[in-house]
């Protein structure tokens, strides 16, 4: 099976790495940029798991012509338009494309776009960032991956799926085939929306939050109404992940953030529309209290017009 992943950056370079070292048949479709810090230094991960170097197959846009069995799409969610247009011409009439982006509103797009026999359904769950020069650092042993098929996969998609497991299951990653992917999706669309709204909106960690006189409540109240929008969608998160969740909100020593804050924090774009936003229409849709996702969305497109005119500043001074 011939893998392509999009993108060699945290998610996509380590899951893809984890594969590399597996053996799989795989490149990784990236920009020159970062394509020519590969070639010079390989690609570096630092893990719980242990630390690993791994040379990789890379290309450029302008030289995939060749389609592949599965394409890996590990790609922030407004960089989504571009990602469909560079793995065009890697789908070829037996590709089938497994998404790892949050949220879900990426599902339809893609649908859409390469057929919905076509796309899978995926989701992961990893404390991860890379660093300036290019190193991708594992922060806490928490590595776990999901996939499976949609009510639309083509069936031959299985196969696939069935021997990424078996690649997967020779590295330490945590990787399971979905028995429900839609509910896995809404699952990680729940949590995930709750955990950012909260913590970009206090700009502060769980523990701090709670620290706080409404804190706790503000939190519950949150995941609630996202967890609200699942049941209304068909897919309530189940008993065993609100009692997970439920306990982790009340850690008041937690220093837990969304990945989101820090990308507010470095100065980078967010996917606040994708996630906060998305998930605000449905619960206003439902007619129940939105919690912090309301203030928290009218802070991030704050947060997004400053920086694009601090940006476009910049540029005319340059």
């Amino acid at each position: 099976m011939k893998i392509l992943v999009l993108g060699a950056g945290a998610i996509g370079g380590y899951f893809g790495g984890r594969l590399a070292q597996a053996g799989a048949d795989i490149a990784f479709l990236v920009r020159e940029n970062r394509a020519a810090r590969l070639r010079q230094n390989g690609l570096v991960v630092r893990s719980p798991h242990g630390d690993f170097k791994q040379e990789i197959r890379l290309l450029l846009a302008s030289q995939l012509g060749e389609s592949f069995d599965l394409v890996l799409l590990a790609c922030k969610a407004y960089d989504l338009d571009s990602a469909i247009e560079s793995i065009r011409p890697a789908v070829g009439p037996d590709t089938h494309v497994l998404p790892l982006l949050n949220g879900i509103a990426h599902i339809e797009k893609l649908q859409k776009t390469f057929g919905v026999e076509r796309v899978l359904g995926g989701s992961c769950a990893i404390p991860v960032t890379m660093t300036p020069t290019g190193e991708i650092v594992h922060l806490l042993p928490l590595h776990r991956i999901v996939f499976g098929l949609l009510p639309e996969s083509g069936r031959p998609a299985e196969g696939k799926l069935k021997q990424l497991l078996a690649l997967f299951r020779t590295t330490p990653v945590d990787a399971a085939l979905a028995a429900d992917t839609w509910l896995e999706l809404w699952e990680k669309f729940v949590s995930l929306t709750t955990l950012a709204a909260s913590t970009c909106l206090m700009r502060a960690a769980v523990g701090d939050i709670l620290a706080s006189d409404e804190g706790a409540a503000y939190l519950q109240q949150t995941f609630d109404a996202c967890a609200r929008a699942a049941e209304a969608a068909g897919h309530p998160p189940r008993e065993e992940v609100r009692t997970a969740y439920g306990h982790m909100l009340q850690q008041r020593a937690s220093t837990l953030t969304a990945s989101m804050l820090r990308d507010i924090e470095a100065g980078s774009r967010t996917e606040g529309e994708h996630i906060v936003a998305d998930m605000l229409r449905r619960v206003q849709a439902l007619g129940i209290d939105p919690g912090a996702l309301r203030p928290a969305w009218m802070h991030l497109q704050s947060y997004e017009q400053r920086r694009a005119r601090e940006l476009d500043a910049k540029a005319a001074s340059a």
